[in-house]
């Protein structure tokens, strides 16, 4: 079992990896695009979708070891995980999947990214904008039942881990979890 420190010096690496990627390659393509011509925004996004592949694999690495590691030791690390992934450069802002990588995951036949999700949620304990998280859980919820994916089974699992500290209104990652379990259906009912 892996603990903090050794996932600590883990995620070190690869967020220095990453970041010279970062600094070899996306940046020198982002410097060349002329912002003033139509289609930069794809252009842009083009460039974004090539470096997170050229990164992947460094990702599924770290976001398994995250997920292990939270799981193994009944999530009493998050706070020290959600200040060690605060503190990277590039990592923080690539570590939760995309609605693309959940898609090609659960095309995979797995609910790893669902679950990871979820748990990076609660890391996060919707800092730094709760608005923002929120936003984002909604979003996940709605991709979830459009999908057809049971979520249920996942939060509640999770439930007992989530925090109840008041973040926005009345609204905990706990209160969150816990009101879309209440209100969702499951599937084939």
């Amino acid at each position: 079992m892996e603990n903090i420190t050794t996932v600590k010096s883990k995620i070190e690496l690869i967020d220095e990896e990453i970041t010279h990627k970062y600094a070899d390659g996306l940046r020198a393509k982002e410097s060349r695009i002329d912002f003033t011509k139509d289609g930069w925004v794809e252009e842009m996004r083009a460039i974004e979708s090539e470096y997170r592949r050229s990164i992947e694999p460094e990702l599924a690495y770290i976001r398994r070891t995250i997920g292990e590691l939270l799981a193994g030791n009944n999530f009493k690390d998050m706070a020290a995980m959600a200040a060690l992934l605060e503190d990277t450069q590039r990592l923080k802002n690539y570590i939760t999947p995309t609605f693309d990588e959940l898609e090609a995951n659960l095309q995979a036949g797995s609910h790893e990214y669902i679950a990871l999700s979820l748990v990076l949620f609660m890391v996060r304990n919707m800092d730094p904008d709760a608005r923002d998280e929120m936003v984002y859980f909604g979003d996940l919820i709605r991709f979830c039942e459009s999908g057809r994916v049971d979520i249920r089974p996942i939060l509640q699992h999770l439930l007992k881990y989530a925090s109840d500290e008041i973040k926005y209104g009345n609204h905990s990652v706990k209160s969150l979890f816990q009101n879309t379990v209440e209100q969702s259906v499951p599937f084939g009912k």
